[in-house]
């Protein structure tokens, strides 16, 4: 019966025990009483109102059949005894039962609102732990358990080889004898589709990330993501293993380096990017020996800011080196930066890794300084980090396959010549800057442009510029595009292949093909492995990751604010005071200094403003 007309009756039969005590429940519930048992064994049920001045009563019992209930004796109403909020006839399996649907449209459903719902629809006040346990219940029952997936890894990956023909798919297990169970290690995973695409498509940088899980046995995320031809982010492969160390990190490489061997790659002059994480330089150099690796540039400024260099004038000349497209604007800011923090220019000196523009390979055609594509894609997953880890795999090939299924689409209808709308957007950026620069021929193909005060040679068979953003980039400079248009040549046939419509073709030649749920899989001869070994803190596990001390706080503003009265940096025009302090005042005029000698164009002269006397001359004269 619906909620809320439930009855019971004498002589009303029932399936079973099962199916007596569940509508038995609801009736208790739905009415508001609670019972105190008497007798309840396999062929009998007598209960009473928990008020002792209740004279209510009933007595249920099997059939003849052995099977079916029916309720013998049901005695008077409840006349003398108020109804109860707090019902100890709810448990969380009943409101697990009657909330899921709720969980299901929403798994991480406030609490709040779940004690709403219970208030409102079946009117009984739930406490707060037992309404987190409810939760966690209709989760478990939605994503099944932590124990089970681990279980189910072998299988898994075995069905991955089967729907995606080509696939790497690895799980490691450990085992101190035959006689005891093998326990769960790691696993990798890359499908067909993505390898490939990677391989034939794509440039050859890959950015290499860690995220902490957030589940009941913790472990870490390791992915590699690399970048399309339309400069999106392109999934490679990704892990999961205990901690984030030398060990896992090779772990992850020697499966990288295999997964390359198995498509019929040798290449190990790779160009990897990634922030100073632990572990990672030794792994990588042991496998991938002449690999190229990148530091992030906004990571590697947190670690100046943590080493006490920091101020308005470093960030900006910071940065105005990392972005430096050719030695000389690097050299003039790191010669500001050695006047302004001598100390600093010592520490950026000893990086061992590329961190500016102007030293990256101009080969792998891409000028990303930062991990921030690789951040990307931990934001897709980060929802999913906190679930048992057959599930977070599932829903990482589902976005994976929802990704590279709409743009396998997609490159059908691009042509082979067509550039991608990323490359297109920037040619139409840079056509209209160039319209500032004046081109002048200098014989055997080679070109002198002006830019503002500052002129850059430029070779155009060689795809050449001074300022060296073509060539680190791939698409031409607004300089270089001066000099095409003076030729009256066409843009697009100087942009890098990897930006054209044939890439990208073979980037998304092949799709990942779908897959059934577990409870369709073939049974394999395959031991269930068990869950890892983890040592649990104490405390409810976080889910957030810890800041560090120089990071800005979640959901804060940005400390860089600009200022929209004296256009300074630090604070906004509601606080303003006339002005930056004296130490502002001061950092802003070493960083103008410093921007000044590092330009490569200068700021175009404006003419001096009138003073007001004489303008006040001129209106009497008038």
């Amino acid at each position: 019966m619906p909620w809320g007309t439930i009855k019971l009756q004498p002589w009303m039969i029932f399936q079973s025990k099962t199916h007596f005590m569940e509508v038995f429940r609801d009736f208790c519930i739905q009415e508001g009483f609670a019972v105190s048992v008497e007798k309840a064994d396999t062929t009998r049920f007598t209960a009473m109102c928990l008020v002792e001045s209740c004279n209510w009563r009933i007595h249920a019992c099997v059939l003849l059949d052995g099977v079916s209930w029916a309720i013998k004796t049901l005695v008077s109403e409840h006349k003398s005894c108020g109804r109860l909020e707090e019902n100890p006839m709810v448990t969380s399996q009943w409101l697990c039962t009657k909330l899921l649907p709720d969980i299901e449209a929403n798994p991480e459903i406030p609490i709040k609102t779940l004690q709403r719902k219970a208030l409102g629809i079946y009117r009984v006040q739930v406490k707060q732990r037992l309404m987190y346990k409810v939760r966690s219940l209709g989760r478990q029952q939605i994503y099944g358990g932590f124990d089970e997936s681990y279980a189910l890894l072998p299988s898994y990956a075995e069905m991955i080889k089967s729907t995606n023909p080509g696939s790497y798919a690895l799980v490691t297990w450990t085992a101190d004898s035959g006689n005891v169970t093998p326990r769960f290690k790691a696993c990798f995973f890359s499908f067909a589709a993505q390898v490939r695409g990677f391989l034939r498509g794509c440039r050859p940088i890959i950015g290499i990330d860690g995220a902490h899980l957030s589940g009941y046995y913790k472990g870490i995320l390791l992915t590699a993501v690399a970048i399309d031809g339309n400069n999106e982010i392109f999934p490679l492969a990704y892990s999961i293993v205990s901690t984030e160390s030398m060990d896992t990190w090779s772990y992850f490489f020697r499966s990288l380096k295999a997964l390359f061997v198995q498509h019929g790659c040798q290449r190990d002059d790779w160009t990897f990017i990634s922030d100073r994480m632990r572990g990672v330089e030794s792994a990588l150099y042991d496998v991938f020996p002449k690999a190229v690796r990148r530091v992030c540039a906004q990571h590697l400024y947190t670690n100046c800011r943590q080493a006490g260099y920091s101020g308005t004038a470093f960030h900006d000349l910071f940065w105005v080196a990392a972005d430096a497209y050719n030695p000389y604007v690097f050299n003039k800011a790191m010669e500001k930066i050695g006047k302004l923090i001598p100390e600093a220019v010592g520490y950026l000196d000893k990086v061992p890794e590329q961190w500016s523009r102007h030293k990256f390979d101009v080969g792998v055609t891409c000028d990303h300084n930062t991990t921030n594509f690789v951040e990307s894609f931990n934001a897709c997953t980060k929802p999913f980090r906190d679930l048992p880890v057959l599930s977070l795999l599932e829903e990482i090939r589902s976005w994976c396959m929802t990704k590279i299924g709409a743009r396998f689409d997609k490159a059908v209808d691009i042509g082979p010549d067509q550039l991608t709308p990323y490359a297109t957007k920037e040619l139409e950026e840079r056509s209209a800057d160039s319209r500032f620069c004046y081109a002048t021929n200098a014989g055997g193909g080679e070109f002198e442009v002006l830019d503002g005060h500052v002129k850059f040679p430029i070779r155009l068979a060689a795809r050449v510029c001074g300022c060296g953003k073509w060539q680190g980039c791939g698409i031409p400079c607004k300089h270089a595009i001066r000099v095409i248009y003076h030729q009256r040549l066409n843009p697009t046939d100087f942009v890098s292949p990897y930006f054209k419509g044939a890439a990208y073709k073979l980037t998304y030649s092949q799709h990942i093909h779908p897959m059934p749920d577990s409870t369709q899989w073939p049974t394999f001869e395959l031991p269930r492995i068990l869950p890892p070994l983890m040592r649990r803190a104490a405390g409810r596990p976080a889910k957030q990751r810890r800041r560090g001390a120089h990071e800005k706080k979640r959901g804060k503003r940005n400390t860089t604010v600009k200022c929209g009265k004296c256009k300074q940096i630090g604070h906004n025009s509601r606080t303003c005071k006339g002005g930056s302090t004296a130490k502002q005042r001061k950092e802003s005029a070493a960083a103008a200094a410093g921007s000044a000698g590092a330009s490569t164009s200068g700021a175009r002269k404006r003419k001096a403003p009138t003073s007001n006397a004489s303008s006040s001359k001129k209106s009497k004269a008038a």
